[in-house]
Formats: structure tokens, sequence, C-alpha cells
């Protein structure tokens, strides 16, 4: 009676939504691979640039200077004169300067290798009129 319709069902074929299927899982998988390789580079970067000198933030928005590493992966990072913070390596969110000074600055006796700050600070004025200041610095008229 319904012969027709069972032999139609299980002729198979060709179906496209199973190519399609197949495709997007193959793009899964290799994107999956690419994150990893990704992060795996990023923290071989992470490893290569943590030395002693290095200037540094933290996840927690906290500038410093990296002054001694341990091999359990703890990082001293002195934020101030005298105060010095111990982290987990992870901690370390961005790295300021590309190449890392070393941790003792070279003695500053030779007259001719004085380095000019790089703004220059008029005598008397306060904390808030010198960031006043800095943050207008770049303006012109159509941001200000």
């Amino acid at each position: 009676m319904n012969f027709p319709v069972i032999a139609q069902a299980a002729g198979g074929g060709f179906n496209p939504s199973l190519i399609l299927m197949v495709a997007l899982f193959a793009v899964l998988i290799l994107m999956m691979f690419r994150g990893r390789k990704k992060q795996a580079a990023q923290q071989e970067k992470l490893k290569t640039n943590t030395v002693p000198g290095a200037k540094v933030m933290t996840n927690s928005g906290i500038f410093g200077t990296i002054i001694g590493i341990d091999g359990e992966d703890r990082v001293q990072v002195e934020v101030a004169n005298g105060v010095v913070l111990t982290l987990h390596r992870q901690a370390i969110s961005t790295f300021l300067d590309n190449d890392a000074a070393p941790a003792v600055a070279p003695a500053a006796d030779d007259a001719t290798t004085t380095a000019a700050p790089a703004t220059e600070t008029p005598a008397g004025e306060t904390a808030e009129e010198t960031l006043r200041r800095l943050n207008d610095e770049g303006k012109d008229e159509r941001n200000a």
C-alpha cells in the first residue's frame, strides 16, 4: 500500500546540509587549535619578558618594577621606594617598556650624560595644577 513512500525515504542521496555541518565542525576545530597556539605564545612572551628591572602593570592596575623572581612563579615588584609586593607571575598584565632596564641604574658621575626631564614643571606648581596642565596639554579647540 505505502511501498513507494518507504522506498523514497530509504533512498538517501546527496545531503548538502551534512557537508555544511562537517565544514563548520572543521572550522571550529581549527579555531580551537589557533586559540591555544596564541595563548601558548602569549605565555612564552610573558616568561621571557619577566626579568628584573622590567616595568610592569598588574591586573589590578598597580605599576611597579620587577626586582626579583623565584622558582615558584612568584615575582617581587617594587611599587614605591622600599615597598615590595610579592605577586604570582600571572598577575602581571602589561609590560610598559619593550626592553628591560637594568635593576641598578648606572651612576650619573659624568656631566655629559645628564638626561633632561620629559616635561618641564614650573617652580611652585601644586600637584593639582600639574595634573590639570598635563591633562590639557594635548587638547586643541575641537577637544576643549
